[in-house]
């Protein structure tokens, strides 16, 4: 159970309930993690900007930002995340299949390109510390510098959005379609 009251549309005026409309109108319900964010409506809209900058734009195809996404909160053991974007993969375009075999860690589906990227993610997540050249090297052969930031600044809003829904006690919403796959652990 959710630690906190979360609001629902009709609870919500102004932006919040503009930014609650737009949310469930991309993802087919309403996510418990932006619910979440419409308590604290100027933390909602700089985390809505933010977001949607990051996974909305860019260089990287957003299939792969979401497969990062969804590799680094299996990493991190938040099945909430790693539901939420594996099913967000599959509303970006992905199969259910593959969006499955990420939320397990199994990237053989995913081509070597990305699966260079969602290596690094998990690396990344384990031990951000033990990244090294070599690492990046590795990135390099297969994405430009732009785009090796937009891989890491991915693994970074995944690494803060764990934390928040795990210190928030965020439960998984009916209509998420990834919810009954269980993580590799």
């Amino acid at each position: 159970m959710s630690y906190l009251d979360l609001p629902n549309k009709e609870d919500l005026t102004g932006k919040a309930r503009e930014v609650f409309e737009d949310t469930e109108k991309r993802w087919g319900y309403m996510p418990n993690i932006s619910r979440a964010y419409c308590l604290a409506p100027e933390a909602m809209e700089a985390e809505d900007f933010w977001s949607k900058g990051v996974m909305y734009r860019g260089f990287l195809p957003r299939t792969l930002k979401e497969a990062i996404a969804t590799t680094v909160s299996a990493t991190n053991s938040c099945n909430y995340c790693a539901s939420s974007h594996a099913h967000a993969y599959t509303i970006a375009g992905g199969t259910d299949e593959d969006g499955a075999a990420c939320k397990t860690l199994d990237f053989s589906p995913f081509s070597e390109k990305e699966q260079v990227a969602l290596r690094f993610a998990r690396k990344a997540t384990v031990d951000a510390k033990s990244i090294t050249q070599e690492d990046i090297n590795k990135l390099k052969e297969h994405y430009t510098q732009g785009e090796i930031v937009e891989i890491a600044v991915v693994i970074q809003q995944f690494m803060g959005y764990n934390w928040f829904v795990t210190i928030l006690g965020l439960e998984l919403e009916e209509g998420n379609k990834m919810k009954d796959i269980p993580l590799k652990l």
